[in-house]
């Protein structure tokens, strides 16, 4: 008389750990393409929005350093970014600096500084981006 011998099945076989693996590889692996189609779908094309800010002035050397961040909002790399900045006094320029930057990541920021020969907390400080080049 043959016997048969029952033998477990898959659930029986695996043990639970090695289920709760393969659930959390699934999982991440569906929810990173479905943030990568999101942002493909969503990606903004537009132009690089710049803005810049500075921070307090500091004595350096003969002259007097501005530290200036530029961010940019926009998805879109801008390339040669060029940054002005000018002191006024009595509503006349009184000394105009320029900053260049080889290029701002979109969504990110880059930092520099401008330097100038006058003391900008007495007058009137004024930066702003002028242009870029698309890479």
């Amino acid at each position: 008389m043959a016997r048969t011998v029952k033998r477990p099945g898959l659930l029986q076989r695996t043990p639970i750990l090695e289920w709760i693996a393969a659930a959390l590889g699934l999982l991440l692996t569906v929810s990173l393409l479905v943030y990568l189609v999101g942002e493909g779908l969503s990606a903004r094309n537009g132009p690089p929005a710049l803005s810049v800010a500075t921070e307090a002035a500091k004595p350096s050397g003969g002259g007097f350093v501005v530290p200036v961040v530029v961010r940019n909002a926009s998805n879109t790399t801008a390339a040669a970014v060029e940054v002005r900045g000018t002191l006024e006094q009595g509503g006349r320029v009184v000394e105009e600096r320029r900053l260049s930057f080889t290029y701002v990541p979109g969504g990110g920021e880059v930092r520099g500084g401008l330097i100038f020969q006058r003391d900008p907390r007495g007058l009137r400080l004024s930066v702003s981006p002028e242009g870029y080049e698309e890479p």
